[in-house]
C-alpha cells in the first residue's frame, strides 16, 4: 500500500511556477538624450514634465491602459478654454499684420479648413452619418489657423457634413455676423460660401485683380495646410484609424489639438511633415450675391 501511494504521489504533475509579471521600469526621461526623446515623442522633456504637472491634479492611479487613455484625454480636454480660444481684439490686430506680411492679403485674422480623421466602423443607428464621400468612415474636423505659429482653433468636431453647415453654428461665425462693416476676415476654400467676412477664391479669375487676389489667397491660406500636416505628423494616431466609438474619438482629437497649441506656446520645434492629402472634395456651395459683390469690391480696392 505504501508503495502504491508513493507511486501515485510521484505521478502527479509538478506545480506550475508562478508567472512573474515584469514591469518596464525604464524611464525615457532619463534613458533618452534630448534629441532621441524629441524624435521619439515629438516633444521635449521639459514639455512632457510641464504637461504632467498640468494634468496631475486631475488624475488618479489607473492600472488598465484603455482607462488611462480615456481619463488622460478627458483631463486634457478640461484645459480647452485655456489653449483653444479665438484671439481677442488686440491679438487680432497683431495677426492682421502678420498675415499681411506673410501673404499680402489685408485684414485676415484666420484661415479655415476641414479634414477627415479616419475612425473604425461601429454598427450603430447613426453609423452612416460618419461615412464621407470617399466611402470611408471619419470624423469631420473644422479648424481655424492663426498666423506664423499656426495654432489651430477647433470650430467643429463631429459627423460628416457640409463644411459651411459645421461653420455656421460656431461662435466665430456668430460673432462675425454681428459685426457690421467688418474689417476682419477669414479665408476658406470653395467648400465654404462667400460672405462679407469669409473670403473664398475665384473659381474662374478673369480680371488682373482677381488673379492677384487668388494668388494672395492661396499663399496666405497655405498656413492651415501646413498646420494640418504638422498636427497629424506630431500625433500620428490621426493618420491611422482611431479605434474608439465616435464620441471618444472626438475627445482624442480635441486633446491632440490642445497639446499641439501647448507645444507651440512652449516653442517646441515642428516635426518634419510629408504631403498630406487631407482634403475631401465636395461640391461648390451656393454663394450669397451680396457676398460675391463684396468680394468683387474688395479685390478691386486692394488688388
Amino acid at each position: 500500500m505504501d508503495y502504491l501511494d508513493y507511486f501515485n504521489d510521484n505521478q502527479r504533475p509538478p506545480p506550475r511556477p508562478e508567472r512573474r509579471l515584469l514591469k518596464d521600469r525604464s524611464n525615457p526621461l532619463k534613458d533618452f538624450d534630448d534629441l532621441h526623446f524629441l524624435d521619439r515623442f515629438r516633444m521635449s522633456k521639459e514639455n512632457v514634465t510641464e504637461t504632467i504637472g498640468l494634468l496631475q491634479p486631475k488624475l488618479s492611479g489607473e492600472s488598465i491602459v484603455c482607462k488611462i487613455v480615456r481619463k488622460v484625454c478627458s483631463a486634457i480636454c478640461e484645459l480647452k478654454k485655456d489653449f483653444i480660444k479665438f484671439p481677442n481684439a488686440a491679438e487680432q490686430a497683431t495677426y492682421k499684420v502678420d498675415f499681411y506680411e506673410y501673404g499680402n492679403f489685408p485684414g485676415v485674422i484666420g484661415c479655415i479648413d476641414g479634414c477627415h480623421i479616419p475612425i473604425k466602423f461601429y454598427s450603430t443607428a447613426d453609423a452612416e452619418k460618419f461615412r464621407n464621400c470617399k466611402n470611408w468612415f471619419s470624423i469631420n474636423v473644422n479648424e481655424c489657423a492663426l498666423p506664423l505659429c499656426s495654432y489651430p482653433i477647433l470650430l467643429h468636431v463631429g459627423k460628416v457634413q457640409l463644411m459651411t453647415q459645421g461653420f455656421s453654428t460656431t461662435p466665430l461665425c456668430t460673432v462675425s455676423l454681428r459685426q457690421d462693416n467688418t474689417l476682419e476676415y477669414i479665408l476658406g476654400d470653395s467648400g465654404y460660401a462667400q460672405t462679407n467676412f469669409l473670403f473664398t477664391p475665384y473659381l474662374h479669375p478673369v480680371r488682373p485683380e482677381q488673379q492677384r487676389y487668388n494668388q494672395a489667397h492661396m499663399l496666405t491660406r497655405g498656413l492651415i495646410e501646413r498646420m494640418f500636416g504638422v498636427w497629424k505628423n506630431r500625433f500620428q494616431c490621426l493618420q491611422n484609424t482611431l479605434r474608439f466609438e465616435p464620441r471618444r474619438c472626438c475627445i482624442v482629437i480635441i486633446a491632440t489639438a490642445l497639446l499641439h497649441n501647448f507645444l507651440k506656446q512652449c516653442g517646441c520645434p515642428d516635426p518634419d511633415i510629408e504631403d498630406d492629402d487631407h482634403y475631401v472634395p465636395i461640391a461648390e456651395l451656393a454663394n450669397d450675391r451680396n457676398g460675391l459683390a463684396y468680394r468683387d469690391a474688395f479685390a478691386l480696392q486692394h488688388f
